[in-house]
């Protein structure tokens, strides 16, 4: 048996029907729309949404899903920010007063790339402004450092001697995202998670076992860039005829 919700949306000219990672469906319909025609729409896809759903189901996703509307949060340094989709052909993904703005797009795919790639290049800036300091404080060269995603590890060191920062660390607060960082600049000089390693850690970083607990929990709710699946209607655009 599936999860069904219904949700208005005045801006929508079809009927949009997602597909969450829990495997709940959403059905997305205009204000005006006529039962008749979703109830029919519903079936003529009924077979794309239930692989959607067993596809879903059987991944058992548990991570935050966002669902790229206006209002929807966002965080990022540690505050939210509220999305508003921006329809003019200039618009990019950025803040403005307490808001950040991102291009209406192709879908659901779209919006998530472009939303990945501003705290891509948000991070890599932080990284830049602040890998200096932390690196001297913890005695080794300035390393290159990217931000890309790592799947579950927030931070990664390389044996070139780089290292790499989750693009999602920048929804945290400056100091998580500086213990993350510092936890990689620790082993540019001692590889292992010996007692060397976390007395290191530990001079690099004040209060660090309370930043690690807090850590461990923000990192049950920070998004990860999982957004709701729509499964697209061939059907005609559901708005009754006046």
């Amino acid at each position: 048996m599936w999860r069904v919700r219904v949700r208005i949306r005045p801006r929508r000219r079809t009927l949009g029907i997602e597909v969450a990672p829990d495997g709940s469906v959403l059905l997305a319909v205009p204000a005006d729309a006529d039962v008749k025609e979703i109830t029919e729409t519903l079936l003529a896809n009924i077979d794309r949404v239930a692989r959607a759903v067993r596809r879903r189901t059987a991944e058992g996703a548990e991570q935050p899903v966002k669902e790229l509307v206006d209002g929807e949060h966002f965080s990022y340094l540690g505050r939210s920010y509220r999305l508003r989709l921006q329809e003019e052909p200039e618009a990019r993904v950025r803040l403005v007063s307490g808001w950040l703005e991102l291009p209406v797009g192709e879908g659901a795919s779209a919006g998530r790339r472009a939303i990945v790639d501003w705290y891509t290049a948000r991070g890599r800036r932080w990284c830049k402004e602040h890998v200096s300091a932390l690196a001297s404080r913890a005695g080794v060269p300035v390393p290159s450092v990217g931000v890309r995603d790592l799947g579950g590890r927030w931070g990664e060191r390389r044996t070139d001697g780089s290292i790499a920062l989750h693009w999602a660390v920048m929804q945290m607060s400056p100091p998580l995202i500086e213990l993350v960082l510092a936890h990689e600049l620790t082993h540019l000089r001692t590889a292992r998670h010996s007692p060397v390693f976390r007395e290191q850690l530990a001079m690099l970083v004040p209060g660090l076992e309370g930043l690690e607990r807090q850590l461990a929990v923000e990192a049950q709710v920070v998004w990860r860039g999982h957004v709701r699946e729509v499964v697209r209607s061939s059907a005609q655009p559901l708005i009754r005829s006046t």
